[in-house]
Parts: C-alpha cells; structure tokens; sequence
C-alpha cells in the first residue's frame, strides 16, 4: 500500500528538524514521504491531508491526539484509511490502538496491520471525535496549554493544571440528561465524558467498557469530591476506573444550567449550555 505521512510543525515541543529526524525510520519502513511540515495554520494542515487522501492509500497522522483528530475531520475517513504516530505526550489514541515500543515499532505493526472499521461520536457543527467531555477538562486543557508555553512539560503540565482547575478555576453545575429514551439529572458536575474507546491520556483508563466497534456511545458522569476523584485516577492508571455514572446509547443529548466547554480529543471545542451526539457507524477506517 502506497503511504503518506502527515504532521503538524507546531504541534507538541518538537522541532520541525526533530520530528523530521525522529520520523525517518518509520517513513523508511514504510517507504513514505513526510509532508505537512511546512503548513502555518491548521487550515492548510487539513488542506494538506484532503489532497495526500486524493494521492495515497494510507494517511499516516504523527503527533498527538489533537492532530489526528484535526486529520480524520479532514477526509473521508470511511474511503482513505488512517493509521497513527505517536508523537505527543498523552496519545490516548495510542492507548486505545494498544500500542507499545518505539515508532520503529509501531511503523512495522501498521505495515504488517490489517485494516478495522471503527466508529465514530458525531458533535454536531461537522465535527467527529472518539473522546468528548464536558466540564472540568476543557479549563484543564486550556490551563495545560498555558503551562506549556512557560515551559513544562508533558505531564508535569497536566498535573498542575489538574489540581489548579479543581480547587480554584472550575466551577459545578447541573446537568439533565437523556440517553436515547432514558433521562436523569445530574448535580454537581464534574466531567461528562461521551466516548468510543477506553482510554484518556496518560494511559488512564477511564471508561473500561467503551469500545471502537459496538455501535454506542458510552458515557460516564462524574460528580465525586476529592478522595474519590484521586481513587478514580489511582484505579484509571491501574484497573481502570470504577467510579461514575455509567451508561451507554446511540444519542446522547445534555442540558446544562450553566455554560461549560467542551473538549473533543484533546482540543477546546466550544462552549454551551446543550449538546448533541450520536455514533456514526463505521465512519473510521483505521490500519494497525
């Protein structure tokens, strides 16, 4: 299969010389080019990759999640299939594609990788993720980029983001939910997650029974205070969390007393008080 390998120059804290240098071996096995390094915006990133779908059989994304998210909301993810280059630091694609070893690795798996069919959330406004939530991540994320352009870095980032948006930036609210025919209220928000595979950054495994294929968006509520939130990230780093509200459908509506934000994939999305989401069968063709 004839390959093409895309990323994002300004994405992450890698040099434009490094991620160059750092792909090298992968696109080597994979007999690809590299493109994307001399796009300025996003705009032109997604440009870029709708025309190397046009050329290429396999879109290969390198970065974090938010790049390939930025990459499957640019094709036609049911015609070109994609494959995934961690790059990033939390890569919760990565976890979920159960990834391990280097990108040497990783490259000769997607070579030798067979192609799956996978599903996708529908956010509405033309946008399509495999992890979406709302509440406190989307004050986390924002936190977290303003930490890394201080100079933090990876993890260390996201933990003071953390514990900065519990205790002092994020503030609770009420939540009515309808999933398919079911509704219920939730108070004190914390998170909403709405998901199609297991895995938040960092390896945490945050929603267990979330899978790629089974045609139903899985979500999880949380509304715990602090000792059962550091249980929860204490249980999602080994066993997987246990802690939430969880149920799962095909449509998944939110209505919120306040405005929050909602993050898709690791990127601020947008804020409201109402959401809508629903899974998009096989809508991901993905070689791993």
């Amino acid at each position: 299969m004839r390959y093409a390998i895309i990323t994002n120059p300004v994405s992450g804290k890698m040099t434009v010389h490094r991620k160059r240098a750092a792909l090298a071996q992968a696109a080597s096995i994979l007999n690809a080019e590299i493109f994307g390094l001399d796009t300025a915006s996003r705009d032109e990133l997604s440009r870029c990759a709708r025309e190397l779908a046009a050329r290429f059989e396999v879109l290969v994304a390198a970065g974090g999640d938010g790049t390939f998210s930025d990459i499957i909301n640019a094709i036609d993810t049911t015609r070109t299939p994609v494959a995934f280059l961690p790059l990033g630091s939390g890569n919760a694609i990565g976890h979920a594609l159960t990834y391990r070893g280097s990108l040497t690795d990783i490259a000769i798996r997607i070579r030798k990788g067979k192609i799956h069919e996978c599903d996708l959330i529908n956010c509405g406004h033309k946008k399509r993720a495999y992890l979406v939530s709302i509440g406190i991540d989307g004050t986390i994320i924002s936190l977290r980029e303003r930490y890394l352009r201080q100079g933090l870095t990876g993890f260390s980032a996201y933990a003071l983001a953390v514990l900065r948006s519990y205790f002092r930036e994020y503030k609770r609210t009420v939540a009515k939910i309808n999933i398919d025919e079911r509704s219920f209220k939730v108070k004190n928000v914390l998170s909403i997650m709405v998901v199609k595979q297991p895995y938040y950054g960092y390896g945490m495994k945050m929603v267990p029974r979330a899978r790629f294929n089974d045609r139903r968006l899985h979500v999880l509520c949380i509304n715990t205070g602090l000792l059962k939130c550091f249980l929860s990230a204490a249980s999602a780093f080994t066993i997987g969390n246990r802690i939430g509200n969880y149920q799962s459908g095909q449509h998944v509506t939110i209505g919120l007393e306040r405005v929050l934000m909602m993050q898709a994939d690791g990127n601020a999305i947008r804020r409201s008080g109402t959401f809508a989401f629903s899974v998009l069968p096989r809508a991901m063709k993905i070689k791993c």
